[in-house]
């Protein structure tokens, strides 16, 4: 193989990892409302004493049931101040509430002052189906910056 062969290769695998790394950094979010989960965000960035809200969208007509996971790390550290509430999404032409529209479902978790990094995850389940597996599954990588 010619040098000149090389030297490009090298340079289209650099720009591959140029573009990974770009799109791995658009993923990252601070938010200033809530997260909506779904969304293509895959890290959330929290300051040590903050909180944050998580939507997903949610039907509870259909039985299905969105359940938060906590890693075991951070039983004192993320504290869970709204569990999976379900919130009605109205749209401002429907002034009506609508049997079996769908909403969200809404977490609401405060950062206990203990930075790392924490693994959240979401289970789409029917409670009463015991052996069955979520339909779907989300996960958030928490990252709780030092104060």
């Amino acid at each position: 193989m010619s040098r000149l062969t090389i030297c490009l290769i090298v340079l289209v695998l650099l720009g591959s990892c140029s573009s990974f790394e770009n799109s791995r950094k658009s993923l990252v979010y601070r938010p200033t409302g809530p997260v909506l989960l779904g969304s293509g965000i895959s890290t959330v960035v929290l300051s040590a004493t903050s909180h944050l809200v998580i939507q997903v969208p949610s039907n509870p007509s259909t039985g299905f049931r969105w359940f938060l996971n906590l890693p075991p790390k951070a039983a004192n550290c993320l504290i869970v101040l709204r569990d999976g509430v379900f919130v009605k999404d109205t749209p401002s032409n429907h002034s009506i509430p609508q049997i079996g529209a769908p909403g969200l479902q809404e977490w609401e978790i405060l950062a206990n002052n203990c930075p790392g990094i924490y693994v959240l995850q979401w289970h789409n389940i029917r409670p009463w189906e015991k052996e069955q597996l979520p339909i779907t599954t989300y996960q958030i990588r928490l990252e709780i910056l030092p104060s």
